[in-house]
């Protein structure tokens, strides 16, 4: 029988309807089991649901994107075997940490050693600054530090975001399109796959995720830190074709585009970070001043600030890709600002409902 070869436009097809049908199909087969052995996640002071609900989402997530990329990417990576071992490691990490508390510093080391592996085993690194503050070619010592940083920022942003219903899962669809488009039409079809994969993972998760009957399921880190793994490969690899490449549109500004793309968990990230920083607050303990815990408090429900979130991810990159030739550090600035100008609006509208919602019943008529 002569052997099938899966080619260009339909591998990325394979990838994408294997990852959604394999995370569909499975993700009741976890809810059944997390139930059967009582492993829901439970109410806390930080978190903001009321009942148990299952975890574990991460694993059909995994399961769906593993075996997706892996039939539709055969022959277009020749690195493949080192992105799933370290995918595969990290999911782990996750899954220990849904399952047992696994102390930070411990899933930090986690985090890392799967980011040495993508960086001494493959060619996913950076190479080039694109003339930030004078830089354009680096060393591999310094590739290595950036590299690592790097990624450790955006896989512990994704999993800081994932606190209200759709939001990690929502973010990751809307940056997964976007790089995923990129790697497209820059002819790059081994990414391109992955994305595709990822996508039909995520489309299929979220699917359950909003759910409010007996089919509901978080991700949990073993889906939060996955997601957040690809989506930094995908941002070093965005640069790298732009700056090595042949990408289908030359960006003056790529790194600050990639930060658009991945603008969400970011900001709310360094936003967060700061604000734990100024109340001396130990970083690594949780809170309930994310960008999610704004939108609830003024007064939106879970799928409308999922939403809205999204759409403001949207128009950032939009904005991004419309002024990519005032240069990185001018664009960082604009991205910067339309945050923070956000953020007061939407602190405003918090302010006003709870100033609302604490007037007296008795004072109601004089207002």
């Amino acid at each position: 029988m002569p052997k099938i070869e899966i080619r260009d436009e339909f591998a990325i097809l394979l990838a994408f309807v294997t990852a959604l049908a394999i995370t569909w199909y499975y993700i009741p087969k976890v809810i059944t089991v997390v139930r059967q052995r009582h492993l829901e996640d439970k109410p806390g002071r930080h978190k903001i649901h009321k009942n148990d609900i299952p975890t574990l989402g991460g694993i059909g997530i995994f399961a769906g994107f593993l075996i997706g990329f892996l039939l539709g990417v055969d022959g277009y990576m020749p690195d493949l075997s080192y992105f799933a071992a370290a995918a595969m490691f990290l999911f782990f990490v996750g899954i220990k940490d849904d399952l047992v508390y696994l102390h930070p510093t411990k899933k930090l080391g986690g985090e890392v050693v799967s980011i040495l592996v993508v960086f001494f085993f493959t060619d996913v690194r950076f190479s080039h600054l694109h003339g930030f503050l004078g830089a354009t070619d680096i060393s591999m010592s310094t590739s290595f530090f950036v590299t690592i940083l790097v990624m450790l920022i955006i896989i512990n942003a994704f999993n800081l975001i994932d606190g209200i219903d759709g939001l990690a899962s929502s973010v990751g669809i809307v940056a997964t399109l976007a790089f995923g488009l990129y790697f497209y039409l820059s002819g790059d079809l081994a990414f391109t796959v992955m994305a595709a994969a990822l996508l039909g993972a995520l489309i299929a998760f979220l699917r359950f995720n909003l759910s409010d009957g007996p089919n509901k399921i978080f991700m949990g880190d073993s889906g939060s830190l996955l997601i957040g793994f690809t989506m930094a490969v995908f941002a070093i690899r965005f640069n790298e074709i732009d700056a090595n490449g042949t990408p289908f549109i030359n960006f003056k500004s790529a790194p600050s585009v990639s930060i658009a793309i991945l603008i969400i968990p970011l900001y709310d990230t360094l936003r967060v970070i700061i604000l734990r920083l100024i109340n001396h607050q130990n970083l690594f303990t949780a809170d309930n001043r994310h960008l999610h815990h704004l939108m609830l408090r003024a007064g939106f429900n879970h799928r409308w600030a999922t939403t809205y979130i999204s759409l403001f991810n949207i128009f950032l990159i939009v904005v991004a890709f419309l002024l990519d030739h005032i240069g990185i550090f001018l664009l960082g600035l604009v991205l910067l600002a339309l945050c923070l100008l956000a953020t007061f609006i939407l602190n405003r509208a918090v302010k006003k409902k709870e100033s609302g919602l604490s007037v007296k019943p008795n004072e109601m008529s004089t207002v």
